[in-house]
C-alpha cells in the first residue's frame, strides 16, 4: 500500500512538473539551498521566497508526500501563507531523513500551492547525505573514451575522458596517464573527483607526421594515492599516407648559365616510389644537360626522374641549362664569317669549252672561253690570266674580233701555257677571253682541260683565282 501511495505521489508531481509550464505563473518562486550536505542525523536548510504578482492578497499552502524524509517550513505556521498583494514572503524548509539510509545523492519534491487560483509550484530538493563517521571505500570510477579509432599523422588526435566516481570516496589527487609505444601519445594529468562527481577530460596529440602505419594499442591508467585503480585499453589505428612527392627548387645563374637543384621530399609514412617531373620548354631542353629522360604529354615538354624514398627523407637532382653555346656559335659563325671575307677572292674565273668541229665522239677543234670578273669595288692590278692547252692540241694564234691578245704562248711539259696580262681590272668590270686550240688528232673519249689560274693583286697582296675544270666528250 505505501509502495502504491508513493507512486500515485510522483505521478502527481510529475504532472505538476510537465503541465505547469501551460499555467499562467500569477506567482514567482525562489528556491536556494543553504546547507544541502547532511548527515542523517543533521537538517538540510533550503530558502523558499514566494513573490505575489497579483493586485489583491493570496493564500499559497505548501505540503509535500516525500515518505522517509520530513520536509517542513520552519516556522510550521508557514504552512499557511497569507502574502498582501504584491508582497513577497521568504520562509525556511527543513529537510530531514525519519530513518537510517545508505549515503548517498537524494532527490526530494514538494509543493506550493496557490489556494486562491490553484496553481501549484513543484519544489526539488537535491540533498547529498554523507554517513555519521567516515566508512572506508575502495576507489570505483567509471570511464567512457571518445576518440578517432582511425588517424591520419599530420592530424592533431582530441581525446576526451569522461570519468565518474561511482562512491562517497573523495579522489583528491587521481592522477591519468596514457601509454603508448608512440612517445608523443605519454601524456599524464592529475584531476581531483568529488564525491559522486564526474568530470571531462581532454587531450590533444600531435602525432609523428612520419609515424608508422599500422596498429597501436593506449593505455589509459588511472592511479590513486600510489596504486593503478583502473586500466583500459584502446585500439589506434595510424593510416597509410603516400602524398605526392614535396618539390623545392633552387636555382643559379652565371653568365648565360643556369645551374637548378630540384630537392625531393617524400612526406608520406611509408616508402614510396614515384615518377617526378619537370616541366620545361623546347628550347630549353635543347641545352639542357644532366641525368634525366625526356617525355610529352599534351604538347608539354618534362625531364622525368624515378625516385624511390624512405619516409621524411631527401634527395637532389641537378641539371644545367648551359646557353653560352649559342654565344660560341655564334662568334664560330662571325670568325668563320671574317675569314670567309677576308680569305676569298674578290676574282671570279669560269672556263668553258665547246667544239666547233667534230662530234661528241671524235674531238678535233675547240673554242674557249674564260670569263673575268672583279666582284669588289676596288680595282685589281697587274692581272695575269694563265691557261694550260694539254700537249694533245695545238693554240691556233688566230684571235676572234675584240678578243685580247695573248701576252705570250709558251710550250711547256704539261703542254701550251698561254699568258694574257691586263694593268687593271676595275670594280665590277667583267672581261670575256676566248681562244681555240685544235686537236693534233682526233681525241676519242674525253677531253679534260685543266683550270686557268688568274694571279693579281688586290690592295698589297698578291692573290691568286682558280677556274673549274671543263670535261668535253663521251666517256666509254
Amino acid at each position: 500500500m505505501g509502495e502504491l501511495k508513493a507512486t500515485f505521489y510522483s505521478l502527481l508531481l510529475f504532472s505538476l512538473v510537465v503541465f505547469s509550464p501551460f499555467i499562467s505563473a500569477a506567482s514567482d518562486i525562489i528556491l536556494s539551498a543553504e546547507v544541502n550536505q547532511v548527515t542523517p542525523s543533521e537538517q538540510a536548510v533550503y530558502a523558499v521566497t514566494v513573490k505575489n504578482n497579483e493586485d489583491k492578497a493570496q493564500r499559497y499552502t505548501f505540503y509535500s508526500f516525500q515518505t522517509g524524509w520530513t520536509v517542513e517550513p520552519s516556522p510550521l505556521t508557514d504552512k499557511i501563507m497569507n502574502i498582501p498583494a504584491r508582497g513577497t514572503h521568504t520562509t525556511k524548509i527543513i529537510v530531514q531523513p525519519l530513518e537510517e539510509l545508505p549515503p548517498g545523492i537524494y532527490t526530494l519534491s514538494a509543493v506550493i500551492e496557490n489556494v486562491d487560483s490553484s496553481e501549484r509550484y513543484p519544489l526539488v530538493f537535491k540533498v547529498y547525505l554523507a554517513p555519521e563517521k567516515p566508512l572506508h571505500y575502495l576507489p570505483s570510477i567509471r570511464v567512457e573514451i571518445d576518440m578517432d579509432e582511425k588517424i591520419k599523422p599530420t592530424d592533431t588526435v582530441p581525446i576526451r575522458l569522461r570519468v565518474e566516481n561511482r562512491n562517497p570516496l573523495d579522489l583528491k589527487a587521481m592522477k591519468v596517464r596514457i601509454q603508448s609505444e608512440m612517445p608523443e601519445f605519454a601524456k599524464e594529468a592529475v584531476v581531483g573527483l568529488e564525491p559522486l562527481g564526474e568530470k571531462e577530460l581532454e587531450f590533444t596529440i600531435t602525432p609523428n607526421k612520419f609515424q608508422q602505419p599500422k596498429k597501436y594499442t593506449l593505455f589509459f591508467v588511472f592511479e590513486h594515492e600510489g596504486r593503478d585503480i583502473k586500466v583500459l585499453e584502446k585500439e589506434l589505428e595510424v593510416l597509410t599516407l603516400t602524398p605526392g612527392f614535396e618539390i623545392t627548387k633552387q636555382e643559379e645563374s652565371l653568365y648565360l648559365k643556369k645551374f637548378t637543384e630540384l630537392k625531393i621530399t617524400n612526406k608520406g609514412n611509408v616508402l614510396n616510389k614515384q615518377e617526378v617531373t619537370y616541366p620545361v620548354t623546347w628550347w630549353e631542353s635543347l641545352f639542357t644537360t644532366g641525368v634525366m629522360r625526356e617525355k610529352e604529354e599534351s604538347g608539354q615538354r618534362y625531364f622525368v626522374w624515378e625516385v624511390e624514398l624512405q619516409p621524411d627523407t631527401s634527395t637532389t637532382v641537378q641539371f644545367v641549362t648551359n646557353y653560352r653555346v649559342l654565344v660560341y656559335l655564334g662568334i664560330l659563325l662571325f670568325l668563320f664569317l671574317c675569314f670567309y671575307l677576308y680569305a676569298r677572292s674578290p676574282m671570279v674565273v669560269i672556263k668553258r669549252a665547246v667544239t666547233t668541229k667534230g662530234d661528241e665522239s671524235s674531238l678535233s677543234e675547240i673554242k674557249i672561253r674564260l670569263e673575268i670578273q672583279n666582284n669588289s669595288k676596288k680595282p685589281l692590278k697587274n692581272v695575269s690570266i694563265i691557261d694550260v692547252v694539254p700537249t694533245i692540241a695545238n693554240v691556233e694564234e688566230s684571235l676572234e674580233l675584240g678578243t685580247l691578245k695573248p701576252s705570250e704562248i709558251k710550250h711547256v711539259k704539261q703542254g701550251t701555257r698561254v699568258k694574257w696580262s691586263l694593268a687593271e681590272l676595275d670594280g665590277q668590270e667583267h672581261r670575256i677571253i676566248t681562244y681555240k686550240v685544235r686537236a693534233k688528232l682526233n681525241i676519242l673519249g674525253v677531253f679534260r682541260l685543266p683550270r686557268a689560274t688568274v694571279a693579281y693583286t688586290h690592295g698589297r697582296r698578291s692573290r691568286k683565282a682558280y677556274s673549274n675544270m671543263t670535261r668535253l666528250g663521251v666517256e666509254e
